[in-house]
């Protein structure tokens, strides 16, 4: 997050092998921090098990990759989605290069979690991305995560104020430093507090308006996908607020761009109809929370696709704790088989990049370490549930949650 000097790679890849599958990861932090040297996203065991070139990938984020200037000067119409024009500038490189590092580049792969899931996903079905990949995995994250130019616009008054710039060339006189500071003056919590300021901006000229229109609509045709969750995404956020749960159903629309959009009913007026007569217990509102920010977006997304080639999906429900269960982030330490804080399982880490590493080279996820994974459809709604005891493809695993909360994405 401290400059635009960022646009960097990294490549992985074990013995002389050539016209390999291309893997390409995508990594997360609500399009504001992060970066591939960040030792979660290291590819040195990934690519010493599997005959696949591995690629990380860096992009420009917050003020400098996702404020929407547009609406101060036209001429920086683009600034609201930097970031993702970063990224197809990366496949593009990687399309006319990979070969001479072993890589097959009609053969790519796209894959990442959190942001980097809804970068995958936006880039499904973003024209200027097109013929650049083959195959996606976006890891917790859809195309509802995403800011219209009205809200993206706000973040960027409220910046230019701050800033005390009257122009965006006085803005852009200042050093990245400064910017750095005025961006932490805007955004003082952070992903803690806001974690959709810097969404990207769907304005209908690069990025679809409709995003989930734009897949229903078959934009991501050609493309084959394996998609899932983690089971109790929001459990990450009780490692910055015990009380997350009550924070989140007081102050919603700072966390969630998709309640954040629905006008029809409130979010109170949501959660008791999909509660119909449980009780109204904490436990009971983070799964309603999970379910509409996070689950329902990516089966939805699923069914869309399913109608135009294949899809995979998966539930991740490996327990980190009793408390944080299987959050946001936890599925991570298997997919690159590291972690500064546990050893990760490996029968699940080989399952986990079997199923990654199959699915980049031919398509199918399914490998001699977990049952049949059968294709996930609307008539068919079969959802591998993976975990260290005992992966199982389960049918209509979820469908009562997608049934009750989709209307709120498609109105």
């Amino acid at each position: 997050m401290q400059s635009e000097d960022c646009l960097t790679l990294n490549i992985w890849r074990r013995g002389k092998g050539k016209n390999l599958p291309v893997m390409v990861f995508i990594h997360g932090g609500g399009f504001s921090v992060g970066g591939s040297i960040e030792s979660t996203y290291n590819g040195t065991n990934f690519a010493a098990k599997n005959d696949v070139v591995l690629v990380t990938i860096n992009y420009r984020l917050n003020v400098f990759g996702f404020m929407n200037f547009a609406s101060i000067d036209s001429a920086f119409a683009d600034t609201g989605y930097l970031g993702i024009k970063d990224q197809i500038a990366a496949l593009q490189w990687i399309k006319e290069n990979i070969s001479e590092f072993g890589g097959n580049p009609d053969n790519v792969t796209i894959f990442g979690q959190s942001a980097g899931s809804t970068s995958v996903m936006l880039l499904t079905i973003t024209p200027a991305a097109k013929n650049l990949f083959q195959k996606a995995i976006p890891q917790s994250g859809h195309l509802g995560l995403y800011n219209t130019p009205e809200e993206s616009a706000k973040v960027a008054q409220i910046f230019m104020e701050i800033s005390g710039a009257k122009t965006i060339g006085e803005l852009m006189k200042k050093s990245s430093a400064e910017l750095i500071n005025i961006y932490e003056k805007v955004s003082p919590g952070g992903l803690v507090e806001k974690p959709n300021e810097y969404l990207p901006t769907c304005d209908g000229k690069f990025l679809p308006k409709n995003p989930f229109k734009a897949l229903k609509d078959g934009a991501a045709r050609g493309i084959k996908l394996l998609t899932g969750n983690v089971a109790d995404e929001w459990c990450f956020w009780l490692q910055f607020d015990e009380n997350f749960f009550k924070t989140y159903r007081a102050n919603n629309e700072n966390f969630s761009p998709i309640i954040s959009k629905y006008k029809l009913q409130t979010t109170e007026e949501i959660y008791r109809a999909w509660l119909e007569n449980r009780r109204d217990t904490e436990e009971n509102f983070a799964d309603f929370a999970t379910q509409i920010d996070w689950r329902v977006g990516q089966e939805l997304a699923a069914e869309y696709q399913s109608k135009f080639d294949d899809v995979y999906c998966y539930l991740f429900t490996e327990r980190v704790n009793d408390k944080f269960r299987a959050c946001h982030d936890s599925d991570l330490p298997y997919v690159f088989n590291i972690s500064d804080e546990f050893s990760p399982n490996q029968n699940l880490v080989r399952a986990i990049q079997a199923a990654w590493t199959n699915f980049a080279a031919t398509g199918n996820p399914n490998n001699e370490f977990i049952p049949h994974w059968e294709k996930y459809s609307a008539k068919n709604r079969q959802t591998m549930e993976l975990n260290s005891k005992n992966c199982v493809c389960q049918k209509d695993l979820n469908t009562q949650n997608l049934n009750s909360l989709r209307y709120v994405y498609e109105n």
